[in-house]
């Protein structure tokens, strides 16, 4: 069913269901002339904002600057098991170009690698980092589960260094943290 295909982490696309999943696999949302497809993808989408309105019903989501959340014990820890998915910007470490973001920053992953050291000891704590395979590798001897995977697209397929730096992405999983076998 579509309540037991929902992700913990919302926003992985691969085999997970997204409002794109619709239009990527052809259910007839937009794909086909047939009578009565507004009010199939109406039903859908109720259905789609139900279900994930039921899994996040208790998910506490919060906005602002990484430092200012991840620091408060009423975010984190005070709350008991709590996960915490990290993507900053690719640090000095990742030898990526400067002035890649609007927002840019090349210590913000340095910064939250020194966080993630800290708090990736504790219990309660569940926390994903994203970088390049360099950046956080040393969060592996302390009992982090690295994942590989290659991007697929973006602004990186305009360069044959971006293409191969789609390669170099990985995802670190706190120890604490449920890695299906």
């Amino acid at each position: 069913s579509l309540h037991d295909a929902l992700p913990i982490w919302i926003g992985i696309k691969y085999g997970r269901p997204q409002l794109a999943d619709a239009y990527d696999i052809g259910r007839g949302i937009h794909s086909n002339g047939e009578a009565e497809t507004c009010e199939r993808r109406t039903r859908w989408l109720d259905e789609w904002f139900g279900v994930l309105s039921d899994r996040l019903r208790l998910v506490r989501v919060c906005c602002g600057h990484w430092d200012r959340v991840c620091s408060s014990e009423s975010t984190t820890t005070r709350q008991g098991i709590t996960g915490v998915f990290l993507d900053p910007p690719y640090g000095d470490s990742a030898d990526r170009t400067g002035a890649l973001y609007g927002n840019d920053s090349l210590t913000v992953a340095g910064e939250v690698l020194a966080w993630c050291k800290e708090y990736g000891r504790l219990d309660d704590m569940r926390i994903a980092l994203c970088g390049y395979d360099v950046e956080h590798a040393e969060l592996e001897s302390m009992g982090w589960h690295v994942v590989e995977w290659k991007a697929n697209g973006g602004y990186g397929n305009r360069s044959k260094k971006g293409k191969a730096n789609a390669k170099r992405e990985r995802i670190w999983f706190s120890p604490h943290c449920l890695i299906p076998v």
